[in-house]
C-alpha cells in the first residue's frame, strides 16, 4: 500500500508540472514584446549607439523621484481609453472645413520654420539650433492659432477612435534639454488635449530608478496606441507596431539639437500629417515655464 501511495503521488508531481509548463508557456507566447520594439526612432538620430533603460511605471503622486513629479497622473480607473476618447470626442466635433484649416495652418508653421532655419544658416545638428531660435520669435498671436490648430486635429483623431481604437492614433516626439523639461512638455499637452495616459518607460535599470540629471537631453516618445487586440493589429496592418497601449511614453538618451515637439496625427482621410518642432510650452502657462 505504501509503495502504491508513493507511485500516486509521483504521477500527481509529473502531471501538476506538465500542466504548469504548459501555463507558463502559453502566457510566454500570448505576451507582446516590450514596447520599445513599436516604436520610431527620435528625428534627426537614427544611429544613437546609446542603450535604452529598462521600463518603469510613474503613476502616482508619491513616487520620489522630481522626473515622475512631471508625468503625467494616471487615467481614472472607471474609465477606459476609448470611454474617454468618446467623451473628448462628443464634447467637440470638428468639422472638415476646421480640419482643412487646421491643417494648413500648422503646414505655414512647418515651412516657415524650415526658411528660418535656411536663412539662419541651418545651425546645430540638422538646423536644430536654428529652428529653436525660430520657436522664440513667434509671437502670442501665432502660439494661439498653433493650440487651436492642434486641439482640432487631435479631437478629430479622438473622434475615429471612439469608432474604432485602431484608427485616429496620435505620435508626439519630445526633444529636450533634460528629463524634467520633457515630462514637463509631456504632462501639459496630454492633460490640455485630453489624450490618454499610460506609462512612461526608461527611467529606470533592473528596477533602480535613474538620477535625471545624469540623463542629460532626452528624447521622449508618446502615442495614443493602435489595436488593443492581436486581430485588431491583423486588421489594422501596422504590425506589432499597433500593440502599443494607449497613452505609453518611453524615455531615452537624445544627443540631437532640436528642441521642441514633433507631432504626428493619423486621421481617416489618408492625409500625411507630421509637424514640428512645435514649442514645448505652448500649452504652459509663463508662470509654469
Amino acid at each position: 500500500p505504501e509503495r502504491a501511495e508513493g507511485l500516486c503521488l509521483c504521477n500527481l508531481r509529473s502531471t501538476m508540472t506538465t500542466r504548469l509548463r504548459l501555463i507558463l508557456a502559453f502566457a510566454a507566447a500570448a505576451s507582446p514584446a516590450p514596447c520599445h520594439a513599436f516604436v520610431h526612432s527620435p528625428p534627426f538620430n537614427p544611429n544613437s549607439q546609446r542603450q535604452r533603460p529598462s521600463s518603469t511605471l510613474f503613476s502616482t503622486a508619491e513616487e520620489s523621484s522630481s522626473a515622475a513629479s512631471a508625468a503625467p497622473p494616471p487615467q481614472s480607473q472607471s474609465q477606459s481609453p476609448q470611454e474617454h476618447d468618446a467623451d473628448v470626442a462628443a464634447d467637440d466635433a470638428p468639422t472638415s472645413d476646421e480640419i482643412f484649416d487646421a491643417t494648413a495652418t500648422l503646414s505655414n508653421f512647418d515651412s516657415s520654420q524650415q526658411a528660418f532655419v535656411a536663412s539662419d544658416g541651418s545651425r546645430g545638428m540638422g538646423g536644430g539650433t536654428s529652428a529653436l531660435s525660430y520657436l522664440q520669435t513667434l509671437a502670442p498671436s501665432d502660439r494661439d492659432s498653433m493650440r487651436r490648430a492642434v486641439s482640432i486635429l487631435v479631437n478629430r483623431a479622438a473622434s475615429e477612435r471612439a469608432d474604432d481604437s485602431s484608427r485616429g492614433r496620435i505620435m508626439m516626439g519630445f526633444c529636450a534639454e533634460n528629463a524634467p523639461e520633457a515630462l514637463g512638455g509631456l504632462k501639459t499637452w496630454v492633460s490640455s488635449l485630453g489624450l490618454p495616459r499610460g506609462m512612461l518607460h526608461g527611467m529606470d535599470v533592473d528596477g533602480v530608478p535613474l538620477d535625471p540629471v545624469e540623463l542629460g537631453s532626452v528624447y521622449v516618445k508618446f502615442s495614443t496606441g493602435g489595436a488593443m487586440s492581436f486581430a485588431e493589429m491583423r486588421k489594422s496592418g501596422l504590425g506589432f507596431d499597433a500593440l502599443w497601449r494607449p497613452g505609453d511614453a518611453l524615455l531615452e538618451p537624445y544627443d540631437g539639437d532640436f528642441r521642441g515637439v514633433y507631432l504626428n496625427v493619423e486621421l481617416g482621410d489618408g492625409v500625411f500629417r507630421q509637424f514640428g518642432v512645435l514649442p514645448t510650452d505652448l500649452f504652459m502657462e509663463e508662470e509654469e515655464w
